[in-house]
C-alpha cells in the first residue's frame, strides 16, 4: 500500500540521516575524542577505518541476509543495534571499547545504504523515482551533513563530543519503530526463497577483511613487515579474501553471499574499478580535510564544522541544479559527466595543495571545499547509475552490494593511506627543514647560548607545523593524481546497448536527476 511505502521511505530517511550524522561528526571530532580516550592521532583514525571496513562488510552481507530474514526484521534489528551502539560510543571510557561499538555501528549501518537503493528500484515507479529520490537525498544532505557539521562542532566545543551520538540514537529508534510496523518482509516475490545463509562465506569475508584492515591500520605503528604480527595478519587477510572469492564462485555454493558472477558484466567490474578509485578520493573529505583544519590550522570543532559545511552546500546546490539541466545531462551521457566530476576533484585537490600554509585564511578554502562537494554530487550518482545501466531489477540487490562494498573498501584504504603519507612525509620534511636551517648540522643547538629552552620548544613547534603543512600538501597532490588516473578508467564503462534489459530502457537513459538516488552514502 502507498502509505506503507511512504512510512518505509520515512524510516530510510531517518536511518540514513542518523548514519550521515554519525560519520560527519566523528570525522570532525577525531581530535577531541582522541584526547578524551587517551589515543594518539594514528589510533584515533581507527574510529574511521574500523567503521568503514565493517560498513563494507555489512554491504556485502545485505543482499543475502535481507532475503533470509526479510526486510522488516533485518532493517528493524539493525536500526535498534545502531542506536544501542551509538549509546555505547557515547559512554565508552577508553579507546578499545569505543572501537568495538564503532565496529558494531558499521555492521548495523552499512545495510541502510544499499537497501535504500534497492527500495527505490523495486518499490517506486520509474516515472516517480527521480523526483522522489532527489528530494529524499537533498533533505538527508541538509539534516545529515550540513546541520551535523555545525551542531557537532558546537557540542564538542561547548559541552562534550559524546553528545553528538544522542541525535542518531533518537533517529534510529524512530526508524526501527517504522520498519517493524510498516515495512514489507519481501519487496519482490523472487526474494521469498527460504535459501540458507552462506555461513562459510560470512566467516571468510569477516576474517579476510578484518585481518587485512588490521594489518593496514597497525602497519605504520608496528614497522610493517618487520613485525611478525603484521605479516601474519596481512597473510590471513590475503588468503581469507582469496578463499572468499573462490567459495562465492564455486558451483558447490548453492546460495552465495555475493554472486561474483556479476563481475563478468563489463558494466559491473568497470564500475567496481572506478568505484574503488572514487572511494579513495572520498576519504579526503572524510579524513584529510577535517584533520588538516583541526591539527594544522588549529581550528576549533565549530570553526571546522562551519568550513566543512561549505562542501555540503556545494553538494546540495549541485543536486538541486540537476533537475533543471536534465536534457543537457541526458545528451552529454554518463562518461562525460563522470569526467567532469573527476576533473573537478583534481582541481579541488590541487587548489587545496596550493593554498595550504600554516595560517591559510579560511576564505581561500571556500572554493576547493565547494568544488569537493560538486565533485561528490556529480561523480557518485553518475557512477552509480552507469554501473547498473544494464542490470535488471532482479539482479540489482546483489550487484549493488558488490559495487558499494568495493567502493566503501576504497574509502577505508584511502584513510589508511592518508595516515601513512602524513606520518612518513612529515618526518621527511621535518628532517629536510632542519638540515636546511642548520646547514646539515645540528651541532649549533648544543654549542650556542642563544637557544633557550623556550626558544627551542617554539622552534620545534614551528618545524613540526610546517612539516605537517607540506605533508598534507603531498596528500592532496596524491589525491589529485588519483583523480587524474581515474579519468583513464572511465572509458571502461560501457555505453548502454539498445535492446539490452529492455524493461529498463527508460531507466538506462535517465538523467542525473534520476541518478541522484545513488548519492546517499558519502555526500
Amino acid at each position: 500500500m502507498r502509505w506503507q511505502r511512504s512510512a518505509t521511505l520515512l524510516a530510510f530517511a531517518l536511518a540514513t540521516t542518523a548514519e550521515y550524522w554519525t560519520s560527519a561528526s566523528v570525522s570532525l571530532t577525531l581530535t577531541d575524542l582522541g584526547g578524551t580516550l587517551a589515543a594518539s592521532s594514528d589510533e584515533a583514525t581507527w574510529a574511521l577505518t574500523i567503521y568503514t571496513t565493517a560498513f563494507a562488510v555489512a554491504i556485502a552481507l545485505s543482499h543475502r541476509l535481507s532475503v533470509y530474514f526479510g526486510n522488516r526484521k533485518y532493517l528493524g534489528v539493525c536500526a535498534l543495534t545502531y542506536a544501542i551502539a551509538s549509546i555505547g560510543c557515547a559512554l565508552s571510557p577508553n579507546l578499545p571499547s569505543f572501537l568495538v561499538f564503532r565496529a558494531v555501528q558499521g555492521f548495523a549501518g552499512g545495510i541502510f545504504l544499499v537497501r535504500t537503493f534497492v527500495f527505490f528500484t523495486q518499490r517506486i515507479e520509474l516515472e516517480h523515482r527521480g523526483s522522489i529520490a532527489l528530494t529524499f537525498f537533498i533533505e538527508v544532505m541538509i539534516f545529515g551533513r550540513l546541520i551535523p557539521y555545525i551542531a557537532s562542532g558546537w557540542f564538542a566545543d561547548n559541552v562534550t563530543w559524546r553528545l553528538q551520538f544522542a541525535i542518531p540514537t533518537i533517529l534510529m529508534v524512530a526508524a526501527a519503530s517504522l520498519f517493524f510496523t510498516f515495512t514489507a518482509k519481501h519487496w519482490r516475490q523472487a526474494d521469498n526463497t527460504g535459501e540458507p545463509v552462506d555461513l562459510l562465506g560470512i566467516v571468510l569475508l569477516v576474517v579476510g577483511a578484518g585481518a587485512l584492515q588490521t594489518a593496514l591500520s597497525r602497519g605504520e605503528i608496528d614497522d610493517w613487515f618487520g613485525s611478525f604480527f603484521i605479516k601474519t595478519f596481512f597473510a590471513i587477510g590475503i588468503v581469507g579474501n582469496a578463499l572468499f572469492a573462490l567459495w562465492e564462485l564455486s558451483p558447490r555454493n548453492k546460495a552465495p553471499l555475493l554472486d561474483l558472477r556479476y563481475m563478468r558484466e563489463r558494466t559491473v567490474y568497470a564500475g567496481g574499478v572506478v568505484g574503488f578509485a572514487l572511494g579513495l578520493l572520498l576519504s579526503g573529505s572524510l579524513y584529510v580535510i577535517p584533520q588538516f583544519l583541526r591539527t594544522v590550522e588549529s581550528h576549533s570543532a565549530l570553526q571546522t564544522g562551519v568550513l566543512l559545511s561549505v562542501g555540503a552546500v556545494g553538494a546540495i546546490f549541485s543536486l538541486w541544479l540537476l533537475q533543471y539541466i536534465q536534457p543537457l545531462t541526458k545528451r552529454l551521457g554518463s562518461r562525460f559527466i563522470l569526467s567532469a566530476g573527476f576533473l573537478t576533484a583534481m582541481i579541488s585537490e590541487l587548489l587545496f595543495a596550493h593554498f595550504l600554509t600554516p595560517d591559510t585564511p579560511d576564505h581561500l578554502l571556500w572554493i576547493p571545499l565547494f568544488l569537493n562537494g560538486v565533485f561528490i554530487a556529480l561523480s557518485v550518482p553518475t557512477l552509480g547509475g552507469a554501473a547498473f545501466a544494464l542490470v535488471t531489477d532482479q539482479e540489482t540487490s546483489s550487484a549493488r552490494a558488490i559495487f558499494y562494498g568495493l567502493r566503501q573498501f576504497g574509502t577505508s584504504v584511502g584513510v589508511t593511506v592518508a595516515v601513512i603519507l602524513v606520518d612518513r612525509r612529515s618526518a621527511l620534511h621535518s628532517g629536510r627543514l632542519l638540515e636546511a636551517f642548520f646547514n646539515r648540522s645540528l651541532a649549533p643547538i648544543s654549542q650556542t647560548q642563544e637557544f633557550s629552552a623556550e626558544a627551542l620548544k617554539a622552534f620545534e613547534g614551528l618545524i613540526r607545523k610546517q612539516s605537517l603543512v607540506l605533508a598534507f600538501s603531498d596528500v592532496f597532490y596524491v589525491m589529485a593524481a588519483i583523480a587524474a588516473l581515474s579519468l583513464l578508467t572511465i572509458p571502461l564503462l560501457p555505453v548502454p546497448i539498445p535492446g539490452r534489459a529492455a524493461s529498463h530502457e527508460d531507466e538506462k537513459s535517465t538523467s542525473l536527476k534520476n541518478l541522484a538516488a545513488i548519492s546517499a552514502e558519502t555526500l
